[in-house]
């Protein structure tokens, strides 16, 4: 199960999961990231990445800028920094 932890009002932590068979229920999660400026988001603990974490990723960051706030990703496992790479997607993601 995807796990959302909001550590302070600029930091959160996300684990488990996300994968393919995940996505569908995650996407809409973006808004338990808490505070109200930018969010910084450890992915150190995700589990399956693929191409629909990506996705995921992505549609958080677009949902975060529409209430003027950014992502910035750290920590995140190296085969999802090589997909953001090659799809151009680093500095949506403040990598």
């Amino acid at each position: 199960m995807l796990r959302i932890e909001n550590l302070d009002a600029r930091h959160a932590r996300v684990s488990g999961p996300l994968g393919f068979h995940e996505a569908a229920l995650a996407a809409p999660r973006w808004r338990e990231l808490g505070g109200s400026g930018d969010i910084a988001l450890d992915a150190s603990g995700l589990e399956r990445t693929d191409t629909a974490t990506l996705a995921v990723l992505l549609e958080w960051a677009a949902r975060l800028q529409g209430s003027g706030r950014r992502l910035h990703l750290a920590a995140a496992p190296a085969g999802l920094v090589a997909l953001a790479r090659l799809s151009g997607a680093e500095a949506l993601l403040g990598l």
